[in-house]
């Protein structure tokens, strides 16, 4: 479960950036996934509300905004969105990293992030973003 440890990773960097502002409280948690990282939002948010149990963000909220993957072809020039296939017997998708035009090799734009795009946290009753 690599959605565990990938959020244990996003607490300890968000509690160290509110001890730097002296946050007495922790409100709202925005992050972002891409869908090549194969992160579950369910099991992202799952492992949030256990981790934030005894800590500033006890009572955060997490907002978790999925990334469209995108690709560039090297040969053609495409540049967009993958196709999926299938594996029937496991009842699974999965992105076809080749060019849907022309079958050719790819480069990964956009769809690997793991970026903590927002913290709402409060200092001394002020809201401050960051």
């Amino acid at each position: 479960m690599h959605e565990f440890s990938t959020m244990q990773g996003i607490v300890n960097a968000i509690l160290e950036e509110a001890k730097k502002y002296n946050a007495v409280e922790i409100t709202k948690v925005e992050i972002e996934i891409g869908e090549l990282t194969f992160l579950g939002e369910e099991q992202m948010k799952f492992a949030f509300d256990i981790l934030k149990e005894g800590t500033i963000m006890e009572e955060a909220e997490i907002s978790i905004e999925k990334i469209r993957a995108r690709v560039r072809c090297r040969t053609c020039g495409y540049e967009g969105g993958v196709k999926y296939g299938m594996k029937e017997e496991f009842h699974l998708s999965f992105p076809l990293l080749r060019c849907p035009q022309c079958g050719g090799e790819v480069d990964i734009v956009r769809g690997r992030e793991c970026t903590i795009k927002n913290v709402e946290m409060e200092i001394e009753n002020d809201a401050v973003e960051r």
